[in-house]
């Protein structure tokens, strides 16, 4: 019996660890840019600092952006650990604040804890599954807007997204019937958004799974809902996601 309470604590403190070392921006190396991404040596320099620490103290595998993973364990049964250990990197090379680590654990598909910690504002969201939604270690209460009239959506472009005409058009007729749209370049921190209530939606297609893993935990935590569906079948671990304050949000897409 793994006892989550103290899985918790150490994913927290990892995450918390690992931001602050990265806000302290002393390596901005530029590994490679192609299409829409970027890829940079704190990236790498994080995710060995996390996998070093979880490795330590615990004995699940650990799937993360830098250095892979097994695909297989999105499929099974198995404890596994998933690190995005600089989600947000281009705005973390241009100096925009909205980049954050996040870190969750997952038993195949099902989110069983999370941390995503936003080093800009020193805001560590955190929960376990079946437990309570905290920032710095104080639970929420989220509050969402009563239609989708009124709604918040976030959403992005993923570096692996389609760009033809079709699906910029699905695009556009979808996210026109929202009061706002807004774009901050984090999967993590979206979720962490909706599931505290500062947005109502999110919607992203092809993101992967190290970008959503912790902040599932966060949403279910918290009483909002999501859906998965697997993305391209051609990209590893890559992931269509709905997340919602209301259930009737999801049902209708």
């Amino acid at each position: 019996m793994i006892d989550l309470d103290t899985l918790l604590s150490l994913t927290e403190d990892t995450a918390r660890k690992a931001g602050k070392i990265l806000a302290r921006r002393a390596n901005l190396t530029v590994n490679s840019q192609e299409n829409h991404d970027v890829k940079m040596q704190a990236d790498v320099d994080s995710e060995k600092f996390v996998r070093a620490t979880l490795s330590a103290k615990t004995p699940f595998p650990i799937v993360g952006e830098e250095l892979g993973g097994d695909e297989a364990l999105m499929g099974s049964d198995q404890y596994y650990w998933v690190v995005d250990p600089l989600d947000g990197t281009f705005n973390y090379l241009r100096e925009i604040p909205m980049t954050c680590v996040s870190i969750a654990l997952m038993k195949g598909m099902e989110p069983v804890l999370g941390a995503i910690y936003d080093f800009n504002r020193d805001e560590l969201f955190s929960a376990r599954a079946d437990g309570k939604l905290l920032l710095n270690d104080k639970p929420l209460s989220p509050r969402w807007a009563d239609t989708i009239e009124q709604a918040v959506l976030v959403t992005g472009f993923p570096t692996i997204f389609d760009f033809g005409e079709q699906s910029l058009r699905a695009f556009i007729m979808d996210v026109q019937r929202f009061k706002k749209v807004r774009m901050f370049g984090t999967a993590a921190i979206h979720l962490c958004y909706v599931a505290c209530g500062r947005i109502d939606v999110y919607v992203e297609d092809s993101i992967r799974l190290w970008d959503i893993a912790a902040g599932l935990s966060l949403v279910r935590a918290a009483g909002a809902h999501y859906k998965l569906e697997r993305g391209a079948a051609n990209k590893p671990f890559a992931i269509k996601i709905t997340a919602a304050g209301k259930k009737e949000w999801i049902a209708n897409r």
